[in-house]
């Protein structure tokens, strides 16, 4: 019995947390894109264009947090957490792979925006979905606008790593985007 605790006993890992490997990878793993399409449009011609966005969640606030620990996070938000039913604030640098040929904007954009978070299957572990509302900075060189608003829905699956998001925008040369959602936590 004596021999046998002190093989289980060296087995044992050390299970304080190393904050530079936790937050060095995370923050790699933050640096993947979102795939999407962008729509590019004038009064005479229409096409679809790809774009690559990141999705950045500055800001969230649960409904359903422990009483014993704070409803709000900065950046690094638990999955469980913002799935359960949350509200939050969201940053999206956009970059679209080509140039904006019939609408004149420019490759790069800044979505900004908020949205609630409501889970639908298994306290939103399996599926939850989104709506918002948001307001892309871009640049248009032929109208001279800097942006337009737009809202906002989506479909999230698996504690919230894969999604589908799809952006309705208030503006006749971009009418619409969309995009496949990918956040690691």
């Amino acid at each position: 019995m004596f021999l046998y605790s002190g093989v289980s006993y060296s087995q044992v890992k050390d299970t304080r947390s190393k904050p530079f490997t936790k937050y060095s990878t995370w923050l790699l793993l933050q640096a993947i894109p979102s795939p999407g399409i962008i729509s590019d449009a004038n009064d005479d011609n229409a096409r679809v264009q790809f774009s690559l966005k990141w999705q950045i969640t500055p800001l969230n606030i649960s409904f359903k947090a422990n009483k014993y620990v704070s409803p709000v996070q900065f950046f690094m938000i638990n999955p469980v957490r913002r799935f359960t039913g949350s509200a939050e604030l969201f940053i999206q640098p956009e970059v679209v792979t080509s140039s904006f040929k019939y609408s004149g904007f420019d490759k790069f954009g800044l979505n900004t925006g908020a949205r609630v978070i409501i889970p639908v299957q298994e306290m939103g572990e399996n599926i939850a979905v989104s709506l918002g509302g948001k307001y892309t900075f871009r640049k248009n060189s032929v109208s001279d606008d800097n942006g337009y608003a737009g809202v906002e829905a989506g479909v999230y699956f698996i504690g919230g790593l894969f999604g589908l998001q799809f952006t309705k925008n208030f503006n006749a040369n971009n009418l619409y985007s969309a995009s496949f959602y990918f956040k690691y936590y």
